[in-house]
């Protein structure tokens, strides 16, 4: 078991209770706390015979991606602010529920993203953003996504120098050439601080599902957001979807393309499904 330190909503670092957890639900684990992904992989197992408690919110499960080497099964007890894998997986969020299920569950095969630099890859478990959302996240400093303050502080200043980006994706011989608010990749239904970003995304098809959103320019985004954070954009005028199992994104250096949580820089970016990259213990289907 795997305990983040500095995850949003883990209000005592450092203790037991996570232990304890899993000794109620029947099961004995060697427990580590970690303060940081280097931390993480030096303690990671190297075998993927062993399942992995991680109980942390969603950037543990971004960083448990990453790191080198097979991966394990992971099985996780969401403390985070957001949770966006665990929610939109079926993983209570009631502690005791999470920690039962780790102990008693079967695991689900997750599909992930795979974004290519000409400089670095990455795993992306969650999304790719590009557009305001982007541009605010790569304003964002803090040591997880509790920070509200900062949160608006870098929106805010998004806000202020924000316009429409033209952005060019490529995929299956088709070329799309678009002007947008923000644009999606996701894999899950949920993105960033619990965004509805795609509803009917589905992590197990092997296909990255793409949400382009035109806007007028600053006016248009506090709409935009409190959709997203409600009822989400299926429907609206001025939304693109399309789906696909890999594509090339230009920004021509209008917007950074964040993956997750980290910038990728200006792009391009090459992405690509990579089905059932992870295993995570959560309800069947």
């Amino acid at each position: 078991m795997f305990v983040n330190a500095n995850a949003s909503g883990l209000a005592r670092p450092g203790t037991s209770w996570p232990e304890a957890l899993l000794r109620l639900a029947g099961a004995r684990a060697e427990v580590v706390a970690t303060e940081s992904v280097g931390e993480l992989a030096a303690a990671w197992p190297v075998g993927d015979e062993q399942r992995v408690v991680l109980v942390g919110g969603d950037g543990t499960v971004h960083a448990a991606a990453n790191l080198p080497g097979p991966r394990p099964e992971l099985a996780l007890i969401p403390t985070g602010r957001a949770n966006n894998v665990a929610r939109s997986l079926g993983i209570p969020a009631e502690p005791r529920a999470a920690a039962r299920l780790a102990v008693e569950g079967t695991s689900r095969p997750v599909d992930a993203i795979e974004a290519t630099t000409d400089e670095s890859s990455y795993v992306c478990v969650e999304g790719v953003s590009v557009g305001f959302l982007a541009l605010a996240r790569t304003r964002y400093r803090a040591a997880n996504s509790g920070a509200l303050l900062r949160g608006v502080a870098a929106g805010a200043g998004a806000l202020a120098r924000f316009r429409p980006l033209g952005v060019d994706v490529r995929h299956d011989g088709t070329r799309e050439r678009l002007r947008l608010a923000q644009l999606f990749v996701a894999n899950l239904p949920l993105y960033e601080f619990g965004l509805r970003v795609a509803p009917h995304a589905d992590p197990e098809d092997a296909l990255l599902d793409f949400v382009g959103v035109e806007g007028g320019g600053r006016h248009s985004i506090p709409a935009m957001l409190a959709r997203l954070k409600t009822t989400g954009l299926l429907g609206r005028p001025g939304v693109h979807l399309w789906r696909a199992p890999r594509a090339r994104i230009t920004t021509h250096g209008t917007s950074p393309i964040v993956a997750d949580s980290t910038d990728l820089g200006f792009g391009p970016v090459e992405l690509a499904a990579l089905p059932a990259a992870l295993r995570i213990v959560a309800p069947p289907r």
